[in-house]
């Protein structure tokens, strides 16, 4: 079991020779046969940097690569866990989605910390063939290399935002009604193991690179409550990691989800339906109260779970009509409705602002091109983003 070696490594030689073993690997390990991932809605393609290097008129370039953490940065210098614990968490999620393994996401780091975010949520994709297989892996074109994961944290960290890493898992040919949140595993004995190592070179490089949260697993409904596989894996990556481990629960699901009792952060995705159909009212006075709505439902549940941190860590939209009645939904097409997403995101600003029992939001997300004809999640080149703007000021 990699995890374990990891660990012995850990504690033997230090993190730093940890770091240096995982990333040896360098694109971690190869899918096994011909896997090619179903597209995912929930993500524009984006394959170019949308802006160049330059226009950030620093002449950076295509810089990043390799370059270290700021000074005091990494686990040397790591702000106390507490201490990240007591800040809210104003931030944006973005997804590392890029097949180019050249690809910079710096343009889109920065565009990020000039919205007034505070922290990233950096987005790995995991994958495995169908919902009942266990042959999870980095895949070797539509997830990004520990190397690249490695450089984008420290980019993250010259632009002042704290990092999350936030793997999630997704199929690459998946059978009719399966996702994430509906695995079935044939062999739970062997995805524990595999979703195990691949989460230990995660919290190696996130350990290394001086990111202060890891997600642990997100909508992973059929599995969250199995603590028997859990303990000992989290173990494991505690002996690893040193800052907050999280746990994002699906929206409809977060009342049933045990593995917040292992975890320090209970975290929610925030696809509530605002509406009951398309047909109904979707004025910002309409959203707003049935945001209000389901915030009383939150409150109540999380108020028997203090001093546990509470968390959104995805709040998103799309730019269709009808997105506020099935937030969830990433099936394609639809028409632009870029209004109904800025509606949404200030009914969830008007109701969440100043909450203190919420310690933090995470938009999803900021990769893709975005623009007036777009009908994805990304708010950019959106009204939504001056909202979000606001959102971040407020919240």
């Amino acid at each position: 079991m990699r995890l374990g070696k990891l660990v012995a490594i850990a504690g033997a030689a230090g993190i730093v020779a940890l770091v240096g073993a995982t990333a040896a690997r360098g694109l971690g390990p190869r899918p096994r046969g011909n896997l090619r991932p179903v597209p995912t809605p929930r993500d524009d393609v984006l394959t170019v940097p949308p802006r160049a290097a330059h226009d950030r008129g620093e002449g950076e370039g295509g810089a990043g690569v390799g370059a270290g953490p700021p000074n005091g940065a990494g686990p040397a210098g790591a702000t106390p866990v507490d201490a990240v614990a007591e800040r809210k968490q104003r931030g944006i999620a973005l997804g590392l989605f890029a097949e180019d393994v050249g690809f910079s996401y710096l343009p889109l780091l920065h565009e990020i910390a000039m919205l007034g975010a505070t922290h990233v949520a950096l987005i790995v994709p995991l994958y495995q063939t169908d919902g009942r297989a266990s042959d999870l892996q980095l895949h070797t074109r539509f997830s990004p290399t520990l190397g690249l994961i490695a450089d984008t944290v420290r980019a993250a960290r010259r632009e002042h935002l704290e990092v999350t890493l936030f793997p999630i898992v997704r199929l690459a040919r998946p059978a009719p009604g399966e996702w994430r949140g509906t695995l079935t595993p044939t062999n739970r004995e062997r995805w524990f193991r595999a979703y195990g190592d691949l989460l230990g070179d995660l919290a190696a490089v996130a350990a290394q690179t001086g990111a202060t949260r890891l997600v642990v697993g997100s909508e992973l409904s059929t599995l969250d409550g199995d603590l028997d596989h859990w303990r000992p894996l989290l173990e494991g990556i505690r002996a690893i990691f040193p800052g907050r481990l999280v746990y994002s629960a699906n929206w409809d699901h977060y009342r049933e989800a045990r593995l917040f009792d292992l975890v320090d952060d209970d975290g929610v995705v925030a696809y509530f339906n605002l509406r009951e159909s398309e047909r109904a009212p979707a004025t910002e006075a309409a959203l707003e109260e049935a945001w209000r709505r389901h915030r009383d439902d939150l409150l109540s549940w999380h108020a028997g779970r203090s001093p546990h941190p509470f968390l959104f860590t995805e709040v998103g939209y799309r730019s269709r009509a009808g997105s506020t009645a099935a937030p969830w939904d990433e099936s394609p097409g639809g028409t632009p409705d870029l209004d109904e997403q800025r509606r949404a995101f200030s009914a969830f600003r008007r109701t969440w602002t100043r909450t203190p029992a919420l310690d933090g939001a995470y938009v999803w997300n900021w990769y893709g091109w975005g623009g007036p004809s777009s009908t994805g999640y990304t708010p950019r080149g959106k009204p939504a983003a001056e909202e979000i703007r606001r959102l971040l000021e407020d919240l």
